[in-house]
Formats: structure tokens, sequence, C-alpha cells
């Protein structure tokens, strides 16, 4: 079985201009071994830093895009076509052919290096993982977005499974608030699987067993 998913409004970006100078980031990035305006802003790390930063709580946490990462691309019977949308609005695109790695520690290098060389490998012709030279609305122009919010018309999870390649499902890639107009205005449809708010890896929990179910759990 296979998947059209993109992550929206992640909460993946390196650190923005107007931290460089606090010393929680400053302290990281001397302890990794990084310029500070290439390390990945983390709320765990830059709590301070962050406290009168813009959107603060959608924003810092790589670690939703990391879990949704291991969850999507490691199931040995659905296959999952990724995009993650950025709260800057940058495009990645996943190769579903990755093995993300589980270690959160090197997953943070990673990310570190796609933002650094927009691609990994760098030099590659077919890499793993890339930022496109696209937008949202080029990315959706290719299907109908399925958007889940706990606002939407309430369906099974496996309702997704069986949309077709035509359509792509969207997730929160951050860990309180909402949508952006952005994403709102370009949903097709707006589908809640569960009566309680749930968060990204339990969202995913629930489609990829729901979809393994329908395979048969082969």
């Amino acid at each position: 079985m296979f998947l059209n998913v993109i992550l929206l409004d992640s909460a993946l970006e390196t650190v923005p201009k107007e931290l460089l100078d606090h010393p929680a980031v400053k302290n990281n990035a001397r302890r990794r071994k990084r310029e500070a305006s290439k390390t990945i802003l983390d709320v765990s790390i830059h709590y301070h830093a962050m406290k009168n930063l813009k959107d603060k709580e959608k924003r810092g946490r790589p670690d939703i895009i990391h879990s949704a990462m291991v969850l999507l691309l490691t199931d040995p019977v659905i296959k999952v076509n990724l995009y993650i949308h950025t709260i800057n609005s940058i495009i990645i695109k996943v190769n579903p052919e990755i093995r993300p790695p589980k270690n959160y520690d090197r997953f943070l290098g990673l990310m570190e290096q796609l933002f650094e060389y927009r691609k990994i490998p760098p030099n590659s012709q077919t890499p793993l993982i890339e930022i496109l030279d696209e937008t949202l609305d080029d990315i959706l122009s290719k299907y109908k977005l399925a958007l889940l919010t706990e606002n939407g018309e309430k369906k099974p999870p496996s309702y997704l499974c069986e949309l077709g390649e035509d359509w792509i499902i969207g997730l929160g890639g951050f860990p309180h608030g909402d949508f952006s107009q952005e994403v709102y205005k370009r949903a097709s449809s707006l589908v809640s699987i569960s009566n309680y708010v749930l968060e990204t890896q339990s969202v995913i929990c629930r489609l990829i067993g729901s979809c393994n179910q329908l395979a048969g759990w082969a």
C-alpha cells in the first residue's frame, strides 16, 4: 500500500538570526562544534532564548519530525511518499527508501547537514532527502489535500488508507496551536479520526495500523 503524506507547518528550522547571540544558543553551538546559525532550533536546548520568539508555541520541536519520520518510513508494508513543509515554508522531499536515524542526535546532525547543503548526500543525483525549489502551492497542485484536524468531519483512519494516489494526507508537524491559513485555504477536505486531540505520532500510529489492517497485516 502506498500513501502520500505531508507534515505541515513543521517545527523544524535552524536557529533564527534574532537568537544567535543568546548564551543558550552560543553554548550549544560551541559544544557541538558548529556555527550557531547552522544548528537546529530545539526548545529543550533553547528554551530561555525562545521566550520572546514569535509563534514560539509552534516552533523548536524537531523531535516531532524525527518521530514522524521513523514511524512513517520504517513500516515494511506501507510505503510513504513524504514531504515536510516547515513553519518557514521550506519544502523538504524525503526519499521513501531512506532509513531515518533512530538516534535523535544523529537526526539533528542530518537536518543540520540538509539545511547547509540542501540535499543529502550533498552531491547525489538521487538524494535521500532534499530541500526543493518549490512552494507549498507547487506541491499541493499535484494532489487533493486531506487535512487532519480536530475540526474536521469524523472518519475512521481506514478512510485515509483508501483515498487513492491523487490525494495527500496532511498532518501537523507542530506541538500546539493550529494550522496556518496558508495551509487551511489549500485543503480539499478536513478530516478528524478521533474524538480526542491527538499528538502527531498518535495520528501516525492509528493511520499506519489501519492501513496494515486493510492490507491483511502482511
